[in-house]
């Protein structure tokens, strides 16, 4: 059934409005930060004389709003003031700051359902009522979902190369290398070698592990070992200078290793 084609709705000066500010933890193309968003957010605001509450600034820095299971409490607590009839007005930076994937813009519109409810961003106005700016949204949205899978295609290609290619893919700093894990800390490469020596000898990874705290060495965070950290040191592919991507073994690395393939414990 078509939605009736309503007159343009007004903006009454003095209305409240609310705020939504977003940045992803990914690499979005506009990587504009919550800060400066909701500078742009208040001074649109301003201009269309719409009154901004101090909790109806709503912000979600560090979220994406592409993957599907990520949590937003920001926008979250917006929708529920948008369905209690608390805010009339949506002020963000751009619509993608808001929605990139099309079931978060159904859930804004099914709220907005005859609320008259406005969304105002920085070069344009919709009226989420309108069939016309509904239809416009969709069409964006839909591009911000696109866009977010294509760049995530590429991520995962880009990861698969580089996994392909023996290159190290470090997160925390790997027990015996430096931080980048190109190059052996010879000190603790030391120890790695004696906790792989141990263990084929019969030690448990307790033992190894209360010996280790006993002699005072932390562990690469600079914490004190535990059995768990002494299994997981056991069962590095890192170490033994091998390159998995996704459970798989594909290529050696292109870094040294402290342990021998066949030394490795397990």
């Amino acid at each position: 059934m078509t939605r009736p084609k309503l007159g343009r709705a007004a903006v009454t000066p003095g209305e409240p409005a609310a705020i939504y500010c977003r940045i992803s933890h990914t690499r979005d193309e506009d990587q504009t930060g919550v800060d400066r968003q909701e500078r742009i957010c208040r001074d649109i605001a301003e201009r269309l004389q719409l009154r901004i509450e101090p909790t109806h600034v709503y912000v979600d820095n560090n979220c994406s709003a592409w993957q599907r299971d990520r949590k937003r409490p920001g926008w979250e607590a917006m929708l529920r003031a948008m369905e209690t009839g608390e805010i009339r007005h949506v002020i963000v930076y751009h619509p993608d700051r808001l929605m990139r994937q099309p079931k978060d813009l159904e859930e804004l519109l099914s709220i907005a359902d005859d609320k008259r409810v406005l969304l105002h961003g920085e070069a344009n106005r919709r009226d989420l009522s309108d069939p016309d700016d509904r239809f416009i949204l969709r069409i964006e949205v839909a591009h911000a979902c696109r866009s977010s899978d294509d760049s995530s295609r590429r991520l995962k290609d880009a990861l698969k190369d580089h996994a392909r290619e023996g290159r190290p893919h470090v997160g925390n700093r790997p027990y015996g290398y430096t931080r980048d894990g190109r190059a052996i800390v010879e000190e603790e490469a030391e120890i790695v070698r004696e906790v792989y020596r141990r263990y084929l000898d019969g030690e448990s990874p307790l033992g190894i592990a209360q010996d280790l705290v006993s002699r005072g060495i932390p562990t690469s965070k600079g914490k004190a070992w535990n059995p768990e950290n002494v299994r997981h040191l056991l069962s590095s592919h890192f170490v033994a200078g091998l390159r998995f991507h996704l459970g798989e073994e594909v290529a050696v690395g292109t870094w040294p290793a402290i342990i021998e393939r066949l030394c490795r414990g397990s």
